[in-house]
């Protein structure tokens, strides 16, 4: 990941975000967006069914799909680049969008209770503190 990128701050994205609106990555403007791999493997798996939950993860994913159809390896291991898209307060998007694509040795404070998924968003967002530190601001 380029970690000269100091324009705008890294947003590390739960599963609750994008399975509520699945348009949540257009709505952070300038930041760059991070989605751990456990919160891709969280979505896959609630994506079948009627609720509106489901449509919402199934919106999800075609949206993800359509970022990253025309990329190489190299562009998603760099960011992808939001397209710009209005959002209701006519704010354009410019941040770039990151992927898990390497795992983090880092381990919780032993306070938070058992193997939780969002145990395991906190531990990626805190390997990416060590590993981009330019985005710490």
């Amino acid at each position: 990941m380029d970690n000269s990128n100091t324009r705008g701050k890294l947003f590390v994205l739960d599963t609750n975000i994008l399975m509520h609106d699945p348009t949540a990555i257009y709505h952070f403007e300038e930041h760059d967006i991070y989605l751990p791999m456990v919160v891709l493997e969280e979505l896959d798996s609630h994506k079948t069914g009627t609720s509106e939950v489901a449509r919402n993860v199934r919106q999800t994913n075609r949206m993800l799909v359509e970022l990253m159809s025309n990329a190489s390896h190299e562009q998603i291991v760099s960011g992808l680049t939001i397209p710009n898209y209005l959002t209701s307060d006519k704010k354009k998007c410019s941040g770039k969008l990151f992927f898990q694509t390497d795992e983090f040795d880092q381990v919780v404070p032993t306070t938070l209770p058992g193997h939780k998924v969002d145990n395991t968003i906190l531990a990626t967002a805190l390997g990416l503190q060590k590993n981009m530190p330019a985005k710490n601001k």
